[in-house]
């Protein structure tokens, strides 16, 4: 099974916010089945994904070719549901 992406950056309030929903809303549930890719750490490999699918923003949740950028919660859950 492939990991789902979450793109994320420093000084990003949005990144922060989803990650502290995927730890505390939902308890870490899907910590293993998420790859956190950080532009200060992974910067080629966060730049293909931004190139690849067209990222304007970050979070962003990529699953395959389904791309998530609206990161709320109840988003974020339904998305994590159908691709996990």
């Amino acid at each position: 099974m492939t990991k789902i992406k979450m793109l994320t950056q420093d000084n990003c309030p949005k990144c922060i916010a989803l990650k502290s929903f995927l730890e505390l809303g939902l308890r870490n549930k899907y910590q293993d089945d998420i790859e956190v890719v950080k532009r200060e750490e992974q910067a080629d490999a966060f730049m293909d994904l931004v190139q690849k699918h067209k990222i304007m923003a970050t979070p962003v949740l990529i699953a395959g070719d389904a791309v998530l950028a609206d990161t709320s919660p109840s988003k974020v859950a339904e998305f994590l549901k159908e691709h996990i």
